[in-house]
């Protein structure tokens, strides 16, 4: 049977591929060794609903909060949880309101490397606001967030598969929003600005070689596991 491999989430990815050669690999092994509790999967999974996002060019009344509110309270798997993406939620969805942002369907395709991977480094929707469009993405964490180097590849990558492959998206901007570590999680945007970014060579490289190291960071585990337990199932470390 083939070893399985987890996904390196793509926060992660971006952070730790643009750490020089010799910092990737314990990075990569304090990933390993997390996981497994409250997370943001509940306001991911909800985004176009937190963000109020609509087909076409189609007006209507924004959801109450209320209604956002329960959907994430259902999806939360824990108390923890729950209070963390109510919190993310909330705040996402106050930023959209407060400035007048209008989200709309986004036409994009997952940018594909040799090693297999697929990324996409935006979240589900197109903000239409009062002055400008944008494309974002959330990051939601309060520890491990994207540093400004994971944000210029974020960057790279949505310019490569949205402007260069659709030129209905030459003049669109692209902006991380993140979510402060304050008590309300208010959101600061960064833009691109005049930012040079990486080419599809550079990130090929840099994937590649941290893709690489995360194969032999999960093998190490799962060898570390059956050796001190023999009747271990490898399909119990994936749940």
């Amino acid at each position: 049977m083939g070893k399985k491999i987890r996904h390196l989430p793509i926060t992660d990815l971006a952070r730790i591929a643009v750490m020089d050669s010799e910092l990737r690999f314990p990075a990569l092994q304090q990933v390993n060794t997390g996981g497994g509790g409250p997370s943001y999967r509940p306001t991911r999974q909800k985004l176009a609903d937190v963000v109020d996002r609509k087909p076409g060019m189609f007006e209507s009344e924004r959801a109450p909060w209320s209604v956002v509110e329960e959907d994430l309270k259902k999806l939360s798997y824990s108390d923890r949880e729950e209070k963390m993406n109510l919190l993310a939620g909330k705040s996402i969805y106050n930023y959209c309101a407060k400035n007048d942002v209008h989200a709309r369907e986004l036409e994009g395709y997952p940018l594909s490397f040799n090693v297999g991977l697929k990324l996409v480094c935006w979240s589900p929707a197109l903000f239409v606001y009062p002055d400008r469009i944008s494309v974002p993405f959330f990051d939601m964490r309060r520890k491990y967030f994207l540093t400004p180097g994971a944000t210029k590849f974020m960057f790279s990558v949505m310019n490569i598969a949205l402007r260069e492959n659709n030129p209905d998206y030459s003049e669109v901007e692209f902006e991380v929003l993140r979510l402060s570590d304050s008590k309300d999680r208010a959101i600061r945007p960064i833009s691109e600005g005049d930012m040079s970014l990486y080419s599809y060579e550079e990130l090929e490289q840099m994937i590649s070689e941290t893709q690489s190291l995360w194969i032999k960071v999960q093998e190490g585990r799962i060898d570390q596991r059956r050796d001190s337990d023999p009747d271990w199932d490898i399909d119990s470390l994936f749940g």
